[in-house]
């Protein structure tokens, strides 16, 4: 097959978040099947050149938009370590970003009013351009011959494309399918109303006026209307997307496909292993290596102690990077068995953080011994309550406000368990990295985080509130306690449950390819 997928990010080019991930396994496996794959994706600021080998000179073409003609440019590339095709488009929206959605401490110094973190104040526009892009590129003679069989759109700011694909009727035989990454509140890049939709689309009012959401008109809405195909991260999650009782998580999706009877198949997402291998260190960035899966964990001490000496190293021994800010430290226990308990992620409400941070003044007080390491970024007053913990709790709170790839892997390699209090999960990928590296994950049961098998791989809890989460991780840390060779065994089965069970090569051969055949079958028998 001909499959172009079409998405804001990709690991290796321009990262943000975990779709990064996803984007560049299904390119690689895809390509790697024998499918002819291109990855259409922005050319930001922050985009590493050095991941793609350009095979051409750019080309440019004119993007009709908010009543002017701009001009975009297209790069044809190769990604370097995936072998796919890429194309990279190039307007100054995109590369004036340092971001992929949201904005950077540089640009809040340059600009007070781009606030970090908070997104792009021109993110319908870059939206809108990108995907009028992609539907240029196929239909002004620059794809040649190689209208594609499958475009697999990545999440809502790509799911308008099958609308203007329809309206150019340039694509005959061509199924869209959509992803589903996140359909929690302000993940949906939904317009404000009709006409700003109509404005930035030029789709109509009549077709807009029939994917309102709340009066919003509602990007998956738009896909959905256009004949596309919806998939989402887990089977858990697309159940969870067309359960009314989910509206306030789903921002009221869920609502309207429970109305419509909207069918969302639900791929649960791998894990490249070759990425965070914790025997190579070269590949783990870890200092020094180690296999859960068989049982060997002296490096994954080690790599506790170069942690905890003074908390002021990254993976390859040299100061933490300048963006990571540390607030607190971590100081020997004075009693009890030490026990530490990391959260990395985005510090956002989805995450739960503020359950996590409800049930740490009762766990420090039940544990002497156990000690927390946050490592993360995002809203500001998460992150302000956090610091003031860190004063709080002295020696037993230490937050690594920032991102850096090396010490996002060395906090949760170093630690015992891993808090996920996510209010909502689509798949989830931290309980897989935690996993890999011998982290024992203590989640909430939701979404895609039930694919961590309760006191198997791992230990879920079903009502996310601070006392569900204090007596489950109890549970956990009373086990790394008392129970070595309990804490050995769910170690050495979880590493190898995820090894062995969600490689991407299986997922995508087994589960995407069969389902684009089965939508291109169910195109040909409507046509």
């Amino acid at each position: 097959m001909r499959i172009w997928i079409v998405g804001m990010e990709c690991a290796g080019i321009a990262e943000a978040g975990g779709v990064k991930n996803v984007v560049y396994a299904l390119c690689r496996e895809f390509h790697s099947l024998g499918h002819e794959v291109t990855l259409f994706i922005p050319e930001f600021g922050c985009t590493d050149r050095t991941g793609v080998e350009f095979t051409g000179d750019a080309r440019s073409a004119a993007v009709s938009l908010c009543g002017r003609e701009e001009t975009v440019t297209f790069h044809k590339a190769r990604s370097v370590r995936g072998g796919f095709g890429v194309v990279l488009v190039g307007h100054r929206a995109f590369s004036e970003k340092k971001g992929v959605y949201t904005y950077t401490e540089s640009e809040q110094e340059r600009n007070p009013s781009h606030v970090r973190g908070t997104g792009h104040t021109d993110m319908l526009f870059m939206d809108t351009l990108f995907q009028k892009a992609v539907c240029v590129w196929g239909t002004s003679g620059l794809c040649g011959d190689g209208i594609p069989d499958i475009i697999h759109c990545q999440d809502a700011s790509t799911a308008v494309l099958p609308a203007y694909m329809m309206r150019s009727g340039m694509f005959p035989g061509t199924v869209c399918a959509v992803t589903v990454h996140n359909a929690g509140p302000a993940y949906h890049h939904n317009f404000r109303d009709t006409d700003e939709a109509d404005w930035y689309t030029g789709l109509g009012r009549e077709f807009i006026s029939r994917t309102l959401n709340s009066g919003r008109p509602e990007p998956f809405l738009m896909a959905l209307n256009s004949g596309a195909a919806l998939t989402t991260v887990s089977e858990e999650y697309a159940d969870e997307l067309t359960d009314p009782g989910n509206s306030a998580e789903t921002d009221g999706l869920s609502v309207i496909f429970h109305e419509r009877g909207t069918k969302i198949k639900g791929i649960t997402n791998g894990i490249d292993f070759s990425l965070y291998d914790p025997e190579d260190t070269g590949i783990s960035l870890l200092p020094y290596s180690f296999s859960p899966e068989r049982g060997e964990l002296d490096g994954k001490y080690r790599c506790r102690e170069f942690l905890l000496s003074g908390l002021l190293h990254c993976g390859k021994g040299g100061l933490i990077p300048g963006n990571i800010r540390q607030y607190g430290y971590i100081s020997p226990s004075d009693g009890g068995a030490e026990v530490f308990a990391a959260y990395h992620g985005r510090i956002t409400a989805q995450k739960g953080i503020d359950v996590l941070l409800r049930s740490v003044p009762a766990l420090a007080e039940n544990f002497p011994g156990l000690r927390f390491v946050i490592a993360g970024q995002g809203e500001a007053a998460l992150e302000e309550r956090i610091v003031r913990m860190t004063e709080e709790l002295p020696g037993r709170i230490v937050f690594l406000n920032g991102y850096d790839r090396a010490v996002a892997r060395l906090s949760a390699a170093a630690c015992d368990l891993i808090i996920l209090p996510s209010l909502f999960e689509p798949c989830g990928l931290e309980d897989f990295i935690a996993q890999i590296y011998g982290t024992i994950p203590v989640a909430h049961k939701t979404g895609g985080l039930n694919k961590i098998l309760d006191r198997r791989t791992g230990f879920l809890y079903r009502d996310n509130t601070e006392l569900s989460l204090t007596a489950k991780l109890s549970e956990a840390v009373s086990m790394v306690i008392y129970g070595s060779a309990a804490k050995r065994r769910m170690i050495r089965t979880a590493a190898r449950y995820v090894h062995r069970n969600f490689r991407w090569s299986q997922v995508a051969s087994k589960k995407y390819i069969p389902f684009f055949r089965e939508i291109l079958r169910n195109r040909t028998s409507r046509d």
